[in-house]
C-alpha cells in the first residue's frame, strides 16, 4: 500500500487500507475452510452458499487492484500478508487477554503518527468499566 506524502487525502487511505482487508478477510476465510475440512467438518449447505457469496464479493472488490501496476499489486499482497500475520500474532500472543491487547495496542500508538490518523480508544472502553 503505497501512501507516499502526508498530504494524500484520507479517502484514499482509507480505500487502500480497504482492499488490504479485503485480501486478508479471503485469506482467513480459505484458511478457515481448510482447516475444517483437515479437522473433517464441511460447511452446511446455507453457510457453503454465504461463504461463497462472500469470496465471489471479495474477488469481485479485489479485481480493481488487479487493474493497477504489478508494483502497486506486489504492495498490496505484501501489506495484507503482514496485517494477516499481525492478527494472527496478537490472537495468539493474547488470547482472551484483553489488557494485554489494549497493552501491545498503547505500545503501537506509542510511536510518531505517519498520516495524522487518529487513534480511537473506545475500543478497549469495555476493559474499564464497571462489573458490579
Amino acid at each position: 500500500m503505497k501512501i507516499g506524502s502526508k498530504e494524500n487525502k484520507l479517502g484514499h487511505i482509507y480505500s487502500n487500507v480497504a482492499f488490504v482487508f479485503v485480501d486478508v478477510i479471503e485469506t482467513i476465510l480459505m484458511n478457515a475452510k481448510e482447516s475444517l475440512r483437515k479437522d473433517g467438518f464441511e460447511l452446511r449447505h446455507e453457510s457453503k452458499q454465504n461463504f461463497n457469496a462472500a469470496i465471489a464479493a471479495i474477488r469481485k472488490l479485489k479485481s480493481h487492484v488487479n487493474k493497477c501496476s504489478s508494483d502497486t499489486q506486489e504492495c498490496f499482497g505484501n501489506d495484507s500478508d503482514m496485517l494477516y500475520a499481525t492478527i494472527i500474532l496478537l490472537i495468539d500472543r493474547c488470547g482472551d487477554d484483553d489488557m494485554k491487547l489494549f497493552q501491545f495496542y498503547n505500545y503501537i500508538k506509542a510511536h510518531p503518527s505517519k498520516f495524522g490518523l487518529e487513534s480511537d480508544d473506545s475500543a478497549f472502553s469495555h476493559i474499564f468499566e464497571s462489573k458490579e
